[in-house]
């Protein structure tokens, strides 16, 4: 047994973990060349699917710890066990997590058991994680969500507000436009998810094409593994040029630029999916009331889009990047993406007519 840590939902590092335990990730990894060989059960997870797991079994080990079960000396399968998989995921309840957050771990714990012990029998685990989707489903409610428009607006207003320099830090600054972009950016293609988001590489991901600039996912950058991408609204092209040439370097506190990454943290940096999604959180509830997560936009695109413009919500799936949009038991396949983010831009375009004001953040507690 080790001494008992506070359990306050970090994980445990990879280079913490027990020695089994990572001797068993490591190996569970490797590719064989040998075509005939049994492939490696996590050899084929990509980056971020290897990153999301071993981050999830991290945390499971840090309330082991906690808790005095974290055996040195114990295989992984042996320090599981139902009473104790129960009472993990009631002390990350109460820690504030929400049901679909629980449900997201319970899969990613679950698969982590089956890579580092792929012969023992884990159906036993199933029964919970199907009860915590029930809860899910049975409090999933999107009524609340502010519009696609209201959120690019929100985005707008932050970087403005960035721009006054009578009050907040150069550093502050930086740190508003940057969250503020990430939220228009955001708000703007809803095809990204958190991940896709954070990670944007400059003239990679983003790149400049004439006076404006495109986004390009690779299939493996991708939940579908389906290649995605398209035009920035032109308004946003005035906005990321200030940032990368005015804001962002300020946040890189002169470190190294060689990841190229657009959105940087306030230690110079690039910014977690983790922690870019909490700063849109913080905001979205300073002005709503309630968190808004990096998933719910694309909740917000497609009720926007239902309630706005529902003569061509079958553009839904194209702009979300779904392989069909189900209505009245019936599918509506879009093929031209271009054509999709050309009218989605229109309704956008509109508020660039309008004098966007700080109107939205005031009485919030931004």
């Amino acid at each position: 047994m080790t001494d008992h840590n506070v359990f306050d939902g970090h994980a445990l590092p990879v280079s913490a973990w027990p020695e089994a335990d990572r001797r068993a990730w490591i190996e569970a990894q490797l590719e064989d060349d040998n075509l005939l060989a049994e492939p490696k059960p996590a050899a084929h997870l990509r980056p971020s699917s290897r990153e999301l797991y071993s981050r999830c079994y991290g945390i499971w080990l840090a309330w082991l710890k906690s808790e005095g079960f974290l055996d040195e000396g114990a295989r992984p399968e042996e320090r599981v066990t139902k009473a104790r998989l129960t009472a993990y995921l009631q002390a990350e309840r109460a820690l504030g997590n929400g049901a679909r957050t629980l449900v997201n771990h319970a899969v990613c714990l679950d698969r982590m058991f089956e890579v580092l012990a792929p012969l023992e029998d884990w159906s036993w685990t199933m029964p919970m994680i199907y009860k915590l989707k029930s809860a899910v489903k049975s409090v999933k409610n999107h009524s609340d969500l502010p519009s696609i428009r209201e959120l690019f607006e929100v985005g707008l207003a932050v970087m403005q507000k960035a721009s006054q320099p009578d009050h907040g830090s150069p550093k502050q600054h930086a740190i508003w436009f940057r969250n503020g972009l990430a939220i228009a950016l955001l708000a703007a293609r809803s095809l990204m998810r958190r991940n896709n988001l954070a990670m944007i590489k400059i003239d990679y991901n983003l790149i400049k094409e004439g006076a404006g600039y495109v986004l390009r996912f690779s299939g493996d950058e991708m939940k579908g593994r389906t290649r995605r991408g398209g035009p920035v609204p032109t308004a946003l092209t005035p906005f990321i040029d200030r940032f990368i040439e005015i804001y962002r370097p300020r946040l890189l506190l002169g470190k190294s630029d060689e990841h190229n990454m657009l959105f940087i943290s306030g230690m110079g940096n690039p910014i977690t999916p983790h922690n870019l999604s909490d700063e849109i959180g913080k905001i979205t509830f300073a002005v709503f009331g309630r968190r808004v997560t990096a998933h719910e936009f694309r909740h917000a695109t497609g009720s926007s889009m239902a309630k706005e413009d529902p003569d061509h919500v079958g553009l839904v799936p194209t702009i979300l990047g779904h392989a069909h949009y189900r209505t009245s038991e019936s599918y509506y396949i879009v093929a031209d993406e271009m054509a999709a983010f050309n009218r989605y831009d229109k309704a956008l375009d509109r508020l660039m007519r309008d004098d966007i004001s700080d109107q939205k953040l005031e009485g919030s507690r931004i």
